[in-house]
């Protein structure tokens, strides 16, 4: 069996850590280091291509594209970008969830999420006939939500009725401002088939808006623009893995931050000609499904309970023990009156909190410091400021927990 190093430039310093073929494949795996973002802009673009292919070349027969990911200078990659690839491993996700099995790449669909990231970014509103692109129907060409006013959503809302798209693709924070409007008009919204959630996962808040005004099966896609389609959710909740494209190596959390059933994901992938990655790391912390089989039958590849959230994104209690957004998100997501919130972590005993609420603040506020002060400790000193609503980042991206302070990183993990 290979492991892919000799394939690109980037690994030949890792061929002399293979342990060789007397090993299993998971032992082989687990000696070579791990593939960080820093990793690939030091090596990118040619040191990551496979088989001494040309990047100059494939640039010239359009066989490819260079994208910049959005993000912060520590997290923005330059990647190589096959649509053919790519849309080889969304297709074989669509097979892992009897909802969007249906698909097949010919389907009228809409997408809802940050120009920055996909469709067309203009200052100016742009008509439904500069958005839309072969099959799809980009319904927003604005950085982030904030730049929206009335004539958006109810644009939106008509734009959907008329292109009556089969799947709506959505960042589910965008999906949830669309939701708020909509419910506080008491306006229907057109039902396509299926929502799939891309680019972030939702909010436990976020889904409760989004179910009030779509009654059709909402499922979460997992990957990155580096390494596709890596796990997709099934009508049971479980992510899956997609095994046809990609491998997964699991490195779990120390007990004392949630391990081992939590921990991080390296990522190697399959089939693409133009990018060779091997135990790249997503960023994102996950937690296995540890029932014997899920009810939906599916048994290849590994399967997870939940995707809770970025590492870069963890708070911590005040005794220093890893919370995901996801713990964070649940907690809150009881509270009465709660629409939105963003959590920073000033210092290892200072929180600041900002929510945006539906009613009683009061109520809401009262809630919110209950239930953070049970998961953090009841030492957290926690301000809570009510404001209008949350700014996303630079990237058009919102985030809802980090911490401020450096994290030793390697530390957390067994």
């Amino acid at each position: 069996m290979t492991l892919g190093l000799e394939t690109a430039p980037a690994y030949r310093l890792w061929q002399a850590l293979d342990p060789g073929e007397a090993f299993s494949p998971d032992e082989r795996y687990a000696a070579l280091p791990v593939l960080t973002k820093k990793d690939l802009r030091e090596h990118s673009p040619q040191g990551m291509v496979p088989n001494r292919l040309s990047v100059d070349e494939g640039l010239r027969r359009r066989e490819i594209e260079l994208v910049k990911t959005s993000g912060t200078t520590e997290e923005s990659v330059t990647n190589i970008w096959n649509q053919t690839w790519w849309n080889a491993s969304e297709a074989a996700s669509w097979k892992l969830n009897a909802h969007t099995a249906f698909l097949d790449g010919t389907q009228q669909e809409a997408q809802l999420a940050s120009a920055l990231s996909v469709g067309f970014l203009s200052e100016d509103d742009l008509p439904a006939t500069a958005r839309v692109l072969d099959r799809f129907l980009f319904l927003n060409e604005k950085a982030t939500p904030k730049e929206w006013h009335e004539r958006h959503y109810a644009r939106m809302v008509q734009e959907l009725k008329d292109y009556r798209p089969d799947l709506l693709e959505a960042n589910p924070s965008y999906l949830a401002r669309l939701a708020w409007w909509v419910s506080a008009k008491g306006l229907r919204l057109h039902q396509p088939r299926v929502v799939i959630f891309t680019y972030e996962l939702p909010s436990a808040m976020q889904l409760e808006s989004i179910r009030n005004v779509f009654r059709v099966p909402l499922v979460s896609s997992y990957g990155s623009t580096e390494a596709g389609y890596v796990f997709m959710q099934c009508e049971h909740d479980t992510f899956h893995q997609n095994t046809d494209f990609c491998r997964v190596d699991f490195q779990p959390l120390k007990i004392e931050h949630g391990g081992p059933s939590l921990g991080r994901i390296l990522v190697t992938t399959f089939q693409n000609p133009w990018t060779s990655l091997i135990r790249f790391d997503v960023g994102d912390l996950v937690r296995l499904d540890e029932r014997p089989l899920c009810p939906c039958g599916r048994t290849e590849g590994f399967r997870l309970s939940a995707v809770e959230g970025r590492l870069e994104n963890a708070t911590f209690t005040t005794q220093g023990r890893l919370v995901t957004t996801k713990a964070v998100d649940d907690a809150l997501a009881v509270v009465p009156d709660l629409r939105e919130y963003q959590l920073t972590q000033r210092s290892p005993r200072e929180y600041a909190l900002r929510v945006v609420v539906k009613a009683s603040a009061s109520r809401a506020i009262a809630g919110a410091r209950s239930a953070l002060q049970a998961l953090h400790g009841h030492e957290a000193n926690l301000a809570i400021e009510q404001v209008e609503d949350i700014e996303p980042s630079l990237s058009g991206k919102y985030f809802r927990t980090r911490a401020e302070f450096g994290m030793d990183e390697k530390g957390l993990f067994a």
